[in-house]
């Protein structure tokens, strides 16, 4: 079983050129050292159009050819706060999600992007489990607010009723990076230990605090998505650090991600498959260990 943790859609009308301008300069930058290129970020974006996939059949083929079973799917909201609406809404954005995953027979499993600051969070969250049967939240305190602030705390508390998992984006990358730090996610898990939280991208720069917060709480866990950046810059490092987080937190903590499809312009999809599912190196992991990252945790945190 493999399970990509970490899938955004790539739909016309999702986000804002705002968003998609700060993304694609730290997206370009990176390009560039991969490929050897000097494209510019408007470039960058034409080669994020080419992704475009609203009815998911791209992503569903990518995933037959690669032996993805299942991919997590989710938005961003950054709407509320940042850039303002866009053409889709994004309780209209999260419909879409859920309504994907009933298209594709279980083979997508939607969480609804929320800003816990909007004034119906509540309302959109309740119709998003409740009705549409999306399986869990993707909050970004990038776009300004900090986990551990108790606006978040009544989402939370119907996350614990439904008993549905909650995955940040974690660490920085994207404007108003303090916010998404892993010791303010890992203050609100303990606050909530009945709620899974899943810090993506393992914390980037701070992934420290992720592997210390993962190790000690028992509701926290962490994605590898953009790692695919440390792999690439030095691969032997890159199992290292991998190797040393599963040391620490065992590893039903970590669960192989993408954040698809940007940092599939960096590392080919077949690549990052390939680097975890069957890892060449002098870096020692079961075949168990691998099983349980490529997919088995995934199934126990998101219940698919």
């Amino acid at each position: 079983m493999i399970v990509d943790t970490h899938v955004h859609l790539v739909h016309p009308g999702f986000v804002k050129s705002k968003f998609l301008l700060a993304n694609a300069r730290m997206g370009t930058h990176i390009y560039n050292r991969v490929h050897k290129t000097n494209i510019t970020p408007s470039q960058y974006i034409d080669l994020l159009k080419v992704k475009v996939d609203p009815d998911c059949s791209k992503l569903i083929e990518s995933m037959d050819t690669l032996g993805i079973d299942k991919s997590v799917i989710f938005g961003v909201d950054w709407a509320y706060a940042v850039t303002g609406e866009p053409r889709i809404s994004n309780r209209e954005q999260n419909r879409i999600h859920a309504d994907m995953a009933k298209k594709w027979g279980g083979r997508l499993i939607p969480l609804a992007s929320l800003d816990p600051r909007r004034p119906d969070a509540i309302d959109q969250a309740t119709e998003a489990i409740e009705e549409w049967g999306m399986r869990g939240l993707k909050l970004h305190p990038s776009a300004g607010f900090f986990p551990n602030d108790p606006v978040c705390y009544p989402i939370y508390e119907k996350c614990a009723d439904w008993g549905v998992p909650i995955v940040f984006h974690s660490g920085g990358i994207e404007l108003n990076w303090e916010y998404g730090q892993p010791l303010y996610i890992a203050s609100a898990a303990e606050h909530f230990p009945e709620v899974k939280m899943v810090m993506a991208h393992a914390g980037l720069e701070s992934w420290s605090q992720a592997r210390l917060a993962a190790s000690a709480l028992p509701n926290v866990f962490v994605d590898i998505s953009i790692r695919q950046w440390d792999y690439h810059v030095n691969s032997e490092k890159f199992y290292a650090w991998l190797r040393d987080f599963v040391d620490w937190t065992g590893p039903w903590k970590v669960m192989f991600a993408s954040d698809a499809p940007m940092p599939t312009l960096w590392v080919p999809q077949d690549e990052w498959v390939k680097a975890i599912k069957n890892p060449e190196t002098n870096v020692s992991f079961s075949r168990e260990e691998l099983d349980i990252i490529m997919g088995k945790a995934a199934q126990a945190v998101f219940k698919g």
